[in-house]
């Protein structure tokens, strides 16, 4: 499938270039670069899909997902969230949710594939958990993979992503220099609400080049 091979070239791409990095960082620098990280537990027992969502297996087989900290700078707190349905299929790299923010949304896709067994009601009434807590509090659903060891070979995971989330991040910056200042907050992380800082044609530029996936899928739903 071009999907896998798209994954797959960019994995290796960016393991790469976070190899050759890592080789010239001072190890200061090194420490600095993983503040906006989640905790090294995150990192490393997350599984990240390049369209900005992750999978944890739990001990029963059950795959937990939800979206990662770049999805939810980017789009801002999010006012209202189209959860998936408990019975629904869904496939790797095809639509999971979407999150709306002012007249903004951005879809988020499935990072592995199979059945919806729950979702995270308390988002309903708090959709703002998945800004504030994207890797704990603010999961999306409870999967039952269908194939799950495939899969999870098509996701990024351990140094490949964390190296995968630097480069983002760096190009992020380069993409936006001239509006540093606003994108970087003291500390030289992110910005949380980054997307209310662009003009409509910069969100676009924004979503396109981060989420060349699913960028021109609209929401079937309007919550």
């Amino acid at each position: 499938m071009s999907f896998v091979l798209v994954i797959l070239t960019v994995g290796i791409i960016l393991l790469v270039e976070f190899l050759h990095a890592s080789r010239k960082k001072h190890p200061s620098d090194s420490q600095e670069m993983v503040t906006e990280h989640p905790t090294s537990f995150d990192v490393f027992d997350r599984y990240f899909h390049p369209g900005h969502t992750w999978a944890m297996v739990s001990s029963s087989r059950d795959v937990v997902v939800g979206i990662d900290d770049f999805s939810s700078r980017v789009v801002g707190t999010v006012a209202s969230i189209d959860l998936p349905v408990v019975g629904q299929s869904i496939l790797q790299g095809e639509p999971l949710t979407f999150l709306h923010h002012g007249t903004r949304h951005l879809l988020q896709v499935a990072p592995v594939s199979g059945r919806v067994v729950d979702v995270n009601k308390r988002l309903k009434r708090h959709p703002e958990l998945i800004s504030e807590s994207p890797f704990e509090h603010g999961w999306i659903a409870k999967v039952y993979p269908t194939n799950l060891d495939t899969d999870l070979r098509n996701l990024l995971k351990g140094f490949v992503a964390d190296g995968w989330r630097d480069a983002i991040r760096s190009q992020l910056i380069q993409l936006f220099s001239s509006k540093i200042g606003i994108v970087l907050q003291d500390g030289g992380q992110l910005i949380q609400n980054l997307g209310d800082q662009f003009s409509d044609d910069e969100w676009n530029q924004l979503v396109q080049q981060f989420f060349p996936i699913v960028h021109q899928m609209k929401p079937r739903i309007n919550s």
